[in-house]
């Protein structure tokens, strides 16, 4: 798989975007307000990769591409804003973000605590059921890199770990891990190419934190668990070539 220049617009994020948005539509509440709308449909494309580093958006585009009015899509994307995702300019644009080394290792601090402090509380709570079905979230993540399939590996990911953070039931953690998520999620999605050509290495380290949280789950270990979260959000940092990985901004 080929790199992409992070500073352009990828071509593909239209259509995974409008069919994201369609979908939306689709679950939408009757009456639902279509900034709320826009709102959710623009976290998610930013919570799956599907904006870049630098990469600038504009109220007209991203109108059209979600079929919504600029007026809904300015409030969404001013909630973003102050989120974190995005950084305003002029002329009705918004940019995604270039972080530095320092605020990506800062980042990573937070989410260590957060989320280790959710992996916790999730083994106090969590059911065989549920534990079932994060083991069969893990068994898709290694077959999608088994074969080559690192996207959908990162979107089951993401499924993985809000699973995890539902199952906490601790309203107030889940928006400020959403937060930080949202800071990380482009930079993950540059990661692509270095996961691709570090395969071996990767799953590895993917498998093994992950093993070791369903293992301290079904011991209902909230200690390991917080461990075994530590682990999985740190591990990576620790191979090289991560870093270089990253599309970051001196600083």
């Amino acid at each position: 798989m080929q790199a992409t220049n992070p500073r352009k617009k990828t071509s593909g994020r239209k259509a995974v975007t409008k069919r994201a948005a369609l979908a939306g539509a689709e679950r939408a509440a009757p009456g639902e307000a279509a900034h709320i709308r826009a709102y959710g449909v623009l976290k998610e494309a930013v919570l799956a990769g599907q904006f870049r580093p630098g990469e600038v958006v504009t109220l007209r585009s991203l109108a059209k591409e979600l079929s919504i009015g600029e007026m809904p899509v300015r409030e969404a994307l001013r909630r973003l804003t102050s989120e974190g995702a995005f950084e305003s300019l002029p002329n009705r644009s918004a940019r995604v973000p270039v972080l530095t080394r320092r605020q990506v290792e800062q980042i990573l601090e937070l989410r260590e605590d957060l989320e280790g402090r959710a992996a916790a509380l999730a083994a106090r709570n969590i059911t065989l059921v549920q534990i079932e079905h994060l083991r069969a979230l893990q068994q898709g993540m290694e077959q999608s890199v088994a074969k080559g399939d690192t996207r959908t590996h990162l979107s089951l990911n993401m499924a993985f770990h809000f699973e995890i953070y539902r199952i906490a039931d601790n309203a107030m953690l889940i928006p400020l891990i959403q937060m930080l998520w949202l800071r990380m999620a482009p930079l993950v999605a540059n990661m692509v190419p270095f996961m691709t050509t570090k395969g071996g290495v990767f799953r590895k380290v993917a498998a093994e934190n992950h093993d070791r949280l369903l293992a301290a789950f079904q011991a209902r270990d909230p200690l390991a668990a917080q461990e075994a979260m530590s682990k999985d959000l740190m591990g990576l940092t620790k191979v090289p070539g991560y870093w270089e990985s990253l599309d970051l901004t001196a600083g």
